[in-house]
């Protein structure tokens, strides 16, 4: 009888907890996938170099706040803003937002990371690990490939869907 109550009693409490939302922390970060992660082959010289890739957010609202690659010296979040007849690369601080259950796409001519101060040059093929930080404390670590051009279908996504 002891053993029923006490079956009876866990069944409870986990119908409960299940029935409970996730922590933030527990299910936001971790919801987040990229994909298509490329780095556009900058030329021999260039101190900077852009990288684009899809981030499918599955979870609550969250936002991409910081990344950081071994091989740079910094990584920063860029948008491509038109001013007038100008279109311009502005920094964004507070990061980029990225709403629950959308996918955000970082690509050409619209959000993308700006990859700088490079330790060497890139090369066509090469992998870059870049680190990416989200808001709700997770980091992911992404896989870019660097390709020349517009890096294929990457590119012909969306900004955001």
């Amino acid at each position: 009888m002891i053993q029923r109550a006490c079956r009876l009693g866990l069944a409870a409490v986990m119908g409960l907890a299940a029935s409970l939302p996730a922590t933030a922390a527990g299910r936001d970060s971790a919801s987040v996938v990229a994909s298509e992660a490329w780095v556009r082959l900058p030329p021999p010289a260039a101190a900077v170099a852009a990288g684009y890739v899809e981030l499918d957010n599955g979870g609550a609202a969250n936002r991409l706040v910081a990344a950081s690659a071994a091989g740079f010296g910094q990584v920063q979040i860029h948008a491509m803003r038109m001013d007038g007849e100008v279109m311009r690369m502005q920094a964004l601080p507070d990061g980029l937002p990225l709403p629950a259950g959308k996918i955000t796409s970082l690509r050409p001519g619209g959000y993308h990371l700006m990859l700088m101060m490079p330790k060497r040059p890139l090369q066509e093929g090469q992998h870059v690990r870049v680190r990416l930080q989200f808001a709700h404390g997770d980091a992911l670590p992404v896989e870019f490939v660097v390709r020349d051009g517009m890096g294929g279908p990457a590119s012909q996504h969306g900004a955001n869907r």
